[in-house]
Order: structure tokens, then C-alpha cells, then sequence
């Protein structure tokens, strides 16, 4: 059950729409990785702005800043593609009705802000196996990075040594040329870079893969038995949640729905469809949920 869980590293969240599940996710078997720039974070969508700095005299009246600083933001940028999950929060005790706060799928401003205002769904993958898939099909030809988002909030006023990640340093650059200082800085920054976010976004405890690509092709992960479950919203209609039960019901799920009531999160326990081997039973087809 994926409600009961003792192991916060055991499981990844995703949210999304009913119809992207439906039409897209589900219907493929496969997760899209988007394009980084695409993302609703303006440190991730805007352009990073990059000092220029010498080491030993190096003429930089020779560089305009604004354009070395574009080329180095865009290469790293226009290449990076993003797949993004929430996790669980410890501590988890395995008793479902203390965790549920801190479950990676009972997360409000989640299900407000990626899953249609609570009328989507939060697909429940198995990280072990999420993270083998990716690393067969994605990794072999291209730069794949994981890891947990740290949440820091910085000021824009800072040492030299605070802010290295965002300088750019020209004896370097001429030395190794473009190609090899871009992919040399990415070794060295990028976890400031591409797994840092303010505060703000913390509650999302965010996982993510950053994969970084030689063409302007989607990138897709085929996800296999990696999917475990599916966690309904309380809008979620009752066509898209029989949808993707109809459409998945040979694939093993745990099907779940989440309900509000007064201001806590809980499971739909009292809609007997999520209930194993009842769902076509005349009991399972007219029981609503209260």
C-alpha cells in the first residue's frame, strides 16, 4: 500500500493534469523530460548573468560581459532537460494516519499548482526502479544528473568566493577553449546551478534529473513497472478517474484518492472502486464517496 511506508528514499511523486495523464503519460507509458527554461522559477527561466574575472591580467576589455555572459547561460541552459518529482519528508513511522503530513502526495500547494487545482492526479513511481529506467534509456548517450533541490536563499550582493559558480573566468576560457570550459564549469557548479532554489519552494522536497542533450529533441523515459500507484485529487472528475482505472487496471496499481476534510488531508477509504478486485462489482460502480 502506498499509504503505509516506513522508507522515505522508497518512492517519487509526480503531479500533473488528469488530461496529461490520460493523453499523454498513461497512454505512452512514457515521462517527458521538459525543457529547463520552460520552468515557473525565474532563476531557472531567465538568463543567468555571469561575471567576468582574470587570474593573471588577461585582457577583458577584450570581451563584452553581456554577450560572454548570454553564451554561457544559453549553452548550458538550452541543452538541460528537467524531470521533476516530490518526495517524502522523514520522519515516516509506517503508521499512515501520523505521516500523511508528510507524505510526498498530500501536498497542497502541489496538487494547486501542477495538478489542476486538485482536479489531476499524483502518479506514485518506485525511485529504484525510476532510477534504473533513466539510467538505461537516457544515460548511456547523454549527461544525466540527480539529485535532491537544496533550498537556500542568497543575497545578490556577495564575495567573489561566495558567488564563484556565477564567474567566469577568462584565463580558463582561453586556455580550454568554449567547449571544454562550458562542460568543465557544469562539473564545478552545477549543483548551485541546476539543484539550488530560495526557500519559497521548499515545501515541494523536490527531486529531480537534469539531463543535458546534444539536439532540440524531447527527451523521453519509458517507465515500465516503475509506476506503482495513482493518487486521485479531491476535484478529480469521476470520467478521468474511471478512465485511467479502465487504462491501467492490468498494470498491478495501487489506486488511491486523496479527500480534504475541515483542513487535513486524508484517504478516500469510504470509495469502495479503490478497494482490490471490487471496482466491477455492482458495489464498487455505486458507492460514492462521502
Amino acid at each position: 500500500m502506498i499509504e503505509q511506508v516506513a522508507n522515505v528514499e522508497q518512492f517519487l511523486y509526480h503531479y500533473t493534469t488528469a488530461d496529461t495523464a490520460i493523453n499523454y503519460i498513461l497512454k505512452s507509458r512514457r515521462l517527458r523530460f521538459g525543457a529547463y527554461t520552460n520552468t515557473n522559477d525565474p532563476k531557472e527561466a531567465k538568463t543567468w548573468q555571469f561575471d567576468l574575472g582574470t587570474n593573471e591580467n588577461r585582457n577583458l576589455g577584450a570581451y563584452k560581459m553581456t554577450e560572454t555572459s548570454a553564451w554561457l547561460s544559453n549553452l548550458l541552459k538550452d541543452r538541460a532537460r528537467l524531470l521533476c518529482f516530490s518526495m517524502d519528508r522523514a520522519p515516516l513511522t509506517g503508521v499512515h494516519i501520523r505521516d500523511i503530513f508528510n507524505r510526498g502526495f498530500s501536498k497542497p500547494r502541489m496538487w494547486t499548482q501542477y495538478a489542476g487545482r486538485h482536479t489531476g492526479v499524483c502518479l506514485v513511481f518506485d525511485r529504484a526502479r525510476i532510477t534504473s529506467a533513466i539510467s538505461r534509456q537516457i544515460s548511456g548517450s547523454n549527461r544525466v544528473l540527480a539529485g535532491a533541490v537544496e533550498y537556500i536563499d542568497r543575497p545578490v550582493l556577495g564575495s567573489s568566493d561566495a558567488n564563484w559558480q556565477f564567474m567566469i573566468n577568462i584565463d580558463a576560457l582561453e586556455d580550454l577553449g568554449a567547449e571544454r570550459y562550458a562542460e568543465l564549469n557544469l562539473e564545478r557548479a552545477h549543483k548551485r546551478l541546476f539543484f539550488e532554489k530560495m526557500t519559497d519552494w521548499r515545501d515541494e522536497c523536490e527531486w529531480r534529473w537534469v539531463a543535458f542533450v546534444s539536439s532540440d529533441q524531447d527527451l523521453y523515459v519509458a517507465y515500465g513497472d516503475a509506476l506503482i500507484g495513482v493518487m486521485f485529487g479531491e476535484e478529480t472528475s469521476e470520467t478521468s478517474i474511471q478512465d485511467m482505472m479502465d487504462m491501467t487496471e492490468s498494470w498491478g496499481l495501487r489506486y488511491m484518492g486523496l479527500r480534504w476534510k475541515n483542513c487535513s488531508p486524508w484517504y478516500d477509504y469510504g470509495n469502495l472502486r479503490y478497494t482490490p478486485g471490487i471496482k466491477d462489482s455492482p458495489w464498487g460502480k455505486t458507492i460514492k464517496r462521502i
